[in-house]
């Protein structure tokens, strides 16, 4: 431990505590992509889209599967059967269309295994909590499929609508403008202009409108775990990579890292109603 004499001034402690930030987030990033890609057993034998494409696949048939098994019909079952149905299908049309280039590195078979059942295997909570004996036996729930609020149901629909289209709207126009813009550099305008981060900022508002409906607390502790580990240390870690260009400083001072910006909001108000758009 250094001696009270060498400890850093008030000026070069938030430097210091920068540094010590980013050592964690490139450790956990490092282990994450360990974990995703290279766990002992069929070194390169699948790729992650795989495994996240069957799950998103599954949770359709799963929730209707208990949903015909328990005869539950309710408002609550049938509104989580579209919501994270069809968000499944848009998520492999939207793989298809313009999948993720991190997607589609070669991972092992053991990595495509762990990776189902963590972290992908906690999205299926809501539907256990919904439709089995989980949501009695782990207590702390404040509601059943029959007492769903009609508020909470309009919540999780209005949720739902917003996070999918920043999350797709999101997807896309990063990838084509990656793809035709010559030369590469940093997207700062449409959805990107708002937030460094739509796409994450997307999909936590449509995992958070599955988790209203299932009413109890284990979801979206669940979510957090994810949310902490894999959505935030990817997004520090890309923000630190892309501080390498020139007007990142200035793209950093005018969005947030996950929430869209206030003031961005308020400057595009003024377009909504001209005859030309920025």
């Amino acid at each position: 431990m250094p001696s009270i004499s060498n400890a850093p001034t008030p000026a070069t402690q938030p430097d210091s505590q920068l540094d010590i930030v980013g050592r964690i987030v490139a450790r956990i990033w490092s282990f994450n992509d360990w974990y995703l890609h290279r766990l002992p057993g069929g070194a390169g034998r699948m790729k992650p889209r795989q495994v996240i494409n069957l799950h998103k696949a599954s949770v359709g048939p799963l929730t209707l599967a208990l949903m015909l098994s328990t005869g539950d019909f309710s408002l609550a079952a049938w509104l989580y059967l579209a919501l994270h149905g069809v968000y499944g299908i848009l998520w492999i049309a939207k793989d298809v269309a313009f999948g993720d280039p991190s997607w589609q590195r070669p991972s092992s078979v053991t990595s495509g295994i762990a990776t189902f059942i963590f972290p992908l295997g906690l999205y299926y909570l809501p539907p256990l909590i919904m439709f089995t004996p989980l949501g009695t036996l782990i207590p702390g729930g404040w509601g059943t499929t029959s007492t769903l609020p009609l508020p909470v149901a309009f919540a999780a629909v209005v949720l739902f609508l917003i996070g999918a289209f920043f999350h797709f709207v999101s997807d896309a126009q990063k990838h084509f403008v990656l793809k035709y813009r010559q030369p590469r550099r940093l997207i700062t305008d449409g959805l990107f202009s708002l937030t460094r981060n739509p796409n994450y900022f997307g999909e936590i508002l449509m995992y958070a409108s599955f988790n209203l409906l299932a009413q109890h607390w284990l979801p979206w502790v669940a979510c957090g775990l994810i949310w902490l580990q894999v959505f935030l240390v990817n997004m520090l870690r890309k923000d630190a990579s892309m501080a390498r260009y020139p007007d990142h400083a200035q793209w950093v001072r005018r969005t947030g890292l996950l929430l869209p910006s206030p003031l961005g909001l308020l400057r595009s108000l003024p377009w909504v109603f001209r005859t030309r758009i920025p």
